[in-house]
């Protein structure tokens, strides 16, 4: 299990959350959503030790480390978001980068990447390929697949569906949905699709400027149209949401 108590991060005077709590439970999805600039991005950042925060953040009882590179060797890797790929290197170079914190324990391509290419068939077909020429969707794949080979308990993903099309956020989740089921892999996803979100995650934070203003079943916010779209989340995102529910 994850957990975070008294969660505070601040850019310089200004603080962007205000000492919040979170539990993801172990094998769980937990949705994290709400309007740009609640926090959810800062949030993930420092859990997974990337950005300097006050409070405390435990996985499975023990204190997680504040360097990041230490957060990953003990359970937890983190899907950035703007699909941060090494643009000139292959899937497979790419994909090894995942890897690395399992250092001797990994011997072979076949045993590195046979899970990821069953679950991302498409990156087996592209795995000489630079990342760079992939399409957004087939990015996205390739670093799901990346924070997957260093075999998390839990993985943080920050906005899956930024800039690709409807279809592909359908994929992509069902996707989440298939690892979690199949290797119990626990899942804090931050999702500007918030409809879509709700419907694969069983809890659920919606963040206000740096504040929980809910935490309870993803299917009950999921159920409160008036307080997703008119309150927090924008006519624009309602429209996005119509189109991905189509």
């Amino acid at each position: 299990m994850l957990t975070a108590r008294g969660l505070t991060v601040a850019y310089g005077p200004v603080k962007v959350l205000h000492g919040i709590d979170l539990d993801i439970a172990s094998g769980e999805i937990v949705a994290l959503i709400g309007p740009n600039g609640a926090g959810k991005t800062s949030t993930l950042n420092a859990i997974a030790g990337l950005l300097p925060h006050q409070g405390e953040v435990t996985l499975d009882g023990e204190a997680l480390p504040t360097a990041a590179e230490e957060v990953v060797r003990k359970g937890l890797a983190l899907v950035p978001q703007g699909r941060r790929v090494f643009p000139t290197m292959s899937v497979e170079e790419n994909l090894l980068m995942g890897a690395y914190s399992k250092g001797a324990r990994w011997k072979g391509s076949d045993e590195r990447f046979a899970p990821i290419y069953e679950i991302f068939p498409r990156l087996k077909e592209r795995r000489r390929q630079e990342a760079g020429r992939l399409s957004g969707g087939e990015q996205q794949m390739l670093v799901i697949g990346r924070a997957l080979l260093s075999q998390p308990k839990i993985v943080l993903i920050d906005e899956l569906s930024l800039g690709l099309a409807p279809k592909m956020v359908l994929t992509l989740l069902e996707t989440i949905q298939r690892f979690n089921a199949e290797q119990g892999t626990a899942c804090l996803l931050v999702e500007q699709a918030a409809t879509a979100a709700l419907k694969i995650a069983s809890s659920a934070y919606l963040l206000q400027r740096g504040e929980v203003v809910y935490h309870g079943p993803a299917a009950r916010l999921r159920d409160d149209v008036d307080v997703l779209h008119s309150a927090y989340l924008g006519q624009g995102t309602a429209r996005r949401e119509s189109a991905i529910r189509r």
